[in-house]
């Protein structure tokens, strides 16, 4: 299954600030389950994830992923976690990056809004700005994941949360670039590991 670039531009709450764009891999390993859980739904995914991170005790993770036709957004939560979701993706699959809304970046500034409460006041114009820009940048197109991590991650928890949070991003590229006719035999290239998805 070939791909276009993936760039991974992520928000760190804490720092409140973007870090990337770093290239990232494509690779649906130990994503099996879960892109054929994608596979069986037409727009939206509720379930959860299951990360062990080595030495710790197993990481529920509460998932909803949603195709909105232009773009993906997934939301994760640690189960017992307080406040809102732990972290946002935006994934702008390369083969829809023509067809996007011209308010995407204001209208997931405003989930984002929504779902934070009063942790996301302050950064509203620096994730809107970011995202607009990268969005309309020129240049060959390149699929684009943004993250945005809504709380500061116990370091215990961020590891797992992040593998979780790509294999997630890598699943739901190969879901939309199959629904869009790219790349059907997606699920062919999938390999177990340790981390279950």
């Amino acid at each position: 299954m070939s791909h276009e670039r993936i760039e991974l531009h992520g928000w760190d709450a804490q720092a409140r600030a973007w870090h990337g764009p770093d290239e990232m891999a494509f690779s649906l390993r130990g994503c099996r389950d879960l892109l054929h859980k994608l596979q069986e739904v037409p727009g939206s995914w509720y379930g959860r994830l299951r990360a062990h991170a080595p030495g710790e005790m197993p990481l529920h993770i509460r998932a909803s992923v949603h195709d909105l036709g232009d773009a993906g957004l997934a939301v994760l939560d640690i189960e017992g976690s307080p406040g809102g979701p732990m972290e946002i993706i935006l994934v702008v699959p390369a083969q829809r990056r023509a067809k996007l809304r011209q308010d995407l970046a204001f209208e997931f500034v405003s989930f984002l809004r929504f779902v934070e409460g009063p942790e996301s006041l302050g950064v509203e114009i620096a994730v809107h700005d970011y995202v607009e820009r990268v969005l309309h940048e020129g240049g060959d197109p390149a699929t684009l994941i943004f993250t945005v991590e809504t709380l500061s991650i116990t370091p215990d928890a961020h590891l797992p949360l992040s593998q979780q949070a790509e294999k997630l991003a890598a699943s739901m590229i190969a879901w939309m670039a199959a629904k869009d006719g790219h790349g059907t035999e997606a699920g062919a290239a999938c390999e177990p590991d340790r981390c279950r998805c």
